[in-house]
């Protein structure tokens, strides 16, 4: 397992799923986006912000595995993120390897590329977490008219939930401008900064040495083989969540499942009368495990209520 470096939970909550690791719950976090109520409003965005993710992660890939030392490596980028921007930003983008070396170590095993790729990962993140987030809080604010009603209306007419949570956004149309904005900026940094992993990735396999290499015009056709690359990745990574029925998706959605209730269980256990809205508005508000909508789901499904 990783040991180079402390692995320490990153912090981030997205769609109120807690973040642990980049690299191994990000099919829970894009179950949790799914499961928002105006998605499919955002769908093209988060399909090009989970696209960039995969194909972040993908450079941690070696024989079908992450490396031994990926998840550390990662974990330790997303906390010195703003200390690497600050070395970074204003500076040549051949010095990105640099700075990150400077957190993680300077003879770290890993090559540039990953150490560029796992960068753009971090931006990738953001950009969906200050998306995700913006339409998580409005989700939950409809729910502070009153909770029961709007949980009725969700169950019994999507329609006019759906019309409950636009009325919200245009009330506070201010926090859109500055997310989708948000969005923009970080996706835009994770995407240029994709490219150049790609174009390290290609220029670490080949051998310089080699009589009668033309290093200019090897760059010129590495810069134009960077966008077919990125293209042939995403197209890879795009539908693979379905493709088995025992997918990671479902199996964090069991996961999930499962922490609901086991929280829930503990809640009963300390106040065994405790009502359905209490019990729903405790696991929200303070297990801060998922949104409303999701826990009274498996509530549901589960026989916890009505209670």
């Amino acid at each position: 397992m990783d040991d180079e470096l402390n692995i320490e939970a990153t912090g981030l909550q997205i769609a109120g799923v807690d973040l642990y690791c980049l690299l191994r719950d990000m099919e829970e976090i894009e179950l949790a986006v799914s499961e928002l109520a105006l998605y499919d409003h955002f769908f093209e965005h988060f399909k090009e912000g989970f696209d960039l993710i995969h194909h972040a992660q993908a450079f941690w890939l070696e024989d079908g595995e992450y490396a031994q030392y990926a998840d550390s490596t990662i974990q330790t980028m997303f906390r010195k993120r703003d200390d690497i921007e600050q070395h970074y930003s204003f500076a040549e983008a051949s010095s990105l390897p640099k700075a990150a070396r400077q957190f993680v170590g300077s003879d770290h095993p890993a090559s540039d590329s990953k150490l560029i790729a796992t960068y753009a990962l971090v931006k990738a993140v953001l950009a969906v977490e200050v998306l995700a987030n913006w339409l998580f809080d409005l989700e939950l604010s409809v729910y502070d008219l009153e909770a029961d009603l709007v949980e009725s209306i969700r169950q019994t007419d999507s329609k006019q939930y759906i019309k409950l949570i636009d009325r919200e956004r245009d009330r506070t149309s201010g926090f859109e401008i500055r997310s989708r904005e948000d969005f923009a900026i970080f996706k835009g940094e994770a995407d240029k900064t994709l490219m150049l992993a790609s174009l390290y990735s290609q220029i670490e396999s080949v051998d310089v040495s080699t009589p009668g290499f033309n290093s200019h015009g090897f760059l010129r056709i590495a810069l134009g083989n960077v966008t077919a690359a990125q293209a042939s990745l995403r197209g890879k990574t795009a539908g693979k969540g379905n493709s088995n029925p025992e997918s990671d998706k479902q199996q964090a959605a069991t996961k999930r499942c499962e922490r609901i209730c086991k929280a829930a269980d503990r809640h009963i256990s300390a106040d065994p009368k405790i009502s359905g809205t209490d019990l729903v508005k405790a696991l929200v508000e303070k297990d801060k495990i998922a949104s409303i909508p999701t826990v009274r789901k498996y509530l549901l499904e589960r026989c916890y209520l009505p209670r």
